[in-house]
């Protein structure tokens, strides 16, 4: 799944999920992009069905090329076995639909972390000790009025050196956070 997130020539806009009707597959629809302009719609029913792409009027030539670069792209190599070879992984070649579900679930899955420490970090006054992530329980972030303050005596108490992450900037914060939170799992 690496070469689908890293690739940049396809991506999608205008991604709509809809969690409650997701059951084998995400249900989803987007606009497909590819090179910076729409070449097709996708929808997927979350029924475990295949994603159905549809060319946008007039992109017929430039949707056949996003589906010859996709179809270029190294093959999807899984963590499972190879059926008809156990010595080997399980590896599926790129197609466009492929590539589309992937995007769709990357983006899916980094919105719902994002707005997990959205929650997170607007709540709580998280940091970094002994290289793990914690918070002090029943202090609301937004209730401190004086945060300089508070993150200067909250420092002087500790043994070790600490990492606020409201004092980070909001990606790295994020980077940093997610770091703690799945650990060596990116996915």
């Amino acid at each position: 799944m690496e070469n689908i997130t890293n690739q940049d020539r396809i991506t999608l806009k205008n991604l709509k999920v809809a969690d409650f009707a997701s059951e084998e597959t995400l249900c989803f629809t987007a606009t497909v992009i590819f090179d910076g302009k729409p070449v097709a719609t996708a929808s997927n029913d979350g029924h475990g069905g295949s994603t159905r792409l549809l060319a946008l009027e007039g992109q017929r030539d430039r949707f056949t090329e996003a589906e010859a670069f996709a179809a270029s792209l190294p093959p999807d190599v899984t963590e499972y076995d190879d059926p008809n070879d156990r010595s080997r992984r399980f590896t599926i070649d790129i197609t466009l639909d492929y590539l589309v579900d992937g995007l769709a679930n990357a983006i899916h899955a980094d919105r719902k972390l994002r707005t997990s420490f959205n929650r997170d970090v607007g709540n709580k006054v998280l940091f970094i000790k002994d290289g793990k992530l914690l918070f002090i329980k029943g202090i609301k972030l937004k209730a401190i009025a004086d945060r300089k303050t508070y993150f200067a005596s909250l420092r002087t108490r500790q043994a070790q050196p600490i990492v606020i992450l409201a004092e980070l900037p909001p990606e790295q914060a994020f980077d940093l956070w997610k770091q703690h939170v799945l650990g060596d799992k990116p996915d």
